[in-house]
């Protein structure tokens, strides 16, 4: 398996660990099977380390996650806001997971900015800050999963991991390479998906609870939004829009959306698809393109935002009225991109 990483990055994690007792790990807001996969496995690996931690994020996560053993112990800040600043405070190194700047886990980044012990960055996100005092970070990857996984193996000298921690890892590889969809065209990802299953992990029973767990609200808001689906075939993108309005007829509950910006892209001939959903005071966004289309770049310079070529998120501030109008100015400004795609 091809070494991601060089042996003074390595020798640096365990010069850390072996001055640590306890551990923060900060995982981004609006987790994802990534972000909970990749924190409850490296949670796990540290314990075995003789290292204690505490996972925390700023909201809560989805309910189709909820599952994954561990999981239970994550510490939400919305919920408990002095457990958590306890819990960073008292850390003796920072472990951030699934994001490349600070920005992105919003509440916490004050919090966490006021500590003085070791930040490590695990990600696999383009153009990582200077926030940190160690990188492991790899944005050709599939997932952070996938970096715990090489780094959790070399930490501990083994291939074959405890079950829970295999099952969080293929969760988080399967959910952020879209069930195998993408992100995935390389030989070590399915060797290590491969011995994830060597170590015990059921591969239907995660993908059911993964994706056919949801709530009959959930799917009926997913016809809604379909319903509502604006397709401008002239310059191959099509767009979804849900006020807050529309959440509430729905019942919606966190997760509730996942997977809905993916589903325009299953249309002939479209490249770019976008998830417009109203929040109390911005719009939050999902792009997703296909072929040689960049929604990183496009999600940076107008939406805020950032992430993958083809996977990206951001916002835009504007009133939720105005949000169509202003979508597809932009989206005309990348005619020629897009119709060349």
């Amino acid at each position: 398996m091809k070494n991601l990483f060089t042996k003074k990055q390595y020798d640096n994690l365990k010069r850390y660990l072996q001055s640590a007792k306890n551990a923060a790990i900060i995982i981004h807001t609006n987790p994802d099977g990534d972000a909970v996969g990749s924190a409850v496995a490296l949670a796990y690996i540290l314990k075995k380390l003789n290292v204690d931690s505490n996972i925390v994020v700023s909201n809560d996560f989805p309910k189709f996650l909820q599952w994954i053993d561990g999981s239970d112990k994550i510490m939400v800040y919305s919920k408990n806001k002095h457990e958590v600043r306890t819990a960073i405070k008292t850390a003796d190194i920072i472990f951030c997971l699934d994001f490349n700047s600070l920005d992105r886990i919003e509440i916490l980044e004050k919090i966490i900015r006021e500590t003085t012990v070791p930040r490590i960055l695990i990600d696999h996100h383009i153009d990582p800050a200077n926030d940190f005092d160690l990188k492991f970070s790899y944005y050709p990857i599939s997932s952070t999963s996938e970096l715990v996984y090489r780094i959790g193996i070399k930490l501990l000298g083994t291939k074959i991991l405890p079950e829970n921690i295999a099952e969080a890892l293929f969760c988080g590889m399967m959910t952020d390479s879209g069930a195998f969809s993408h992100s995935s065209s390389y030989p070590d990802f399915f060797k290590i998906i491969a011995n994830l299953l060597d170590c015990g992990v059921e591969k239907d029973k995660i993908t059911h609870l993964v994706y056919d767990n949801f709530t009959e609200n959930r799917m009926k808001l997913l016809g809604y939004a379909l319903s509502k689906m604006v397709v401008l075939h002239e310059y191959r993108a099509a767009y979804i829009t849900l006020s807050r309005e529309d959440l509430k007829k729905f019942d919606f509950q966190i997760g509730d959306t996942e997977g809905f910006v993916n589903y325009p892209l299953s249309i002939k001939g479209i490249v770019l698809s976008l998830l417009l959903v109203e929040k109390d005071d911005h719009i939050k966004m999902s792009l997703r393109s296909q072929g040689n289309f960049d929604v990183n770049e496009m999600a940076r310079k107008h939406f805020h935002g950032g992430g993958h070529f083809n996977a990206s998120g951001g916002k835009m501030l504007c009133k939720y009225e105005y949000c169509e109008p202003e979508l597809e100015k932009i989206i005309k400004d990348y005619e020629k991109k897009l119709c060349s795609a």
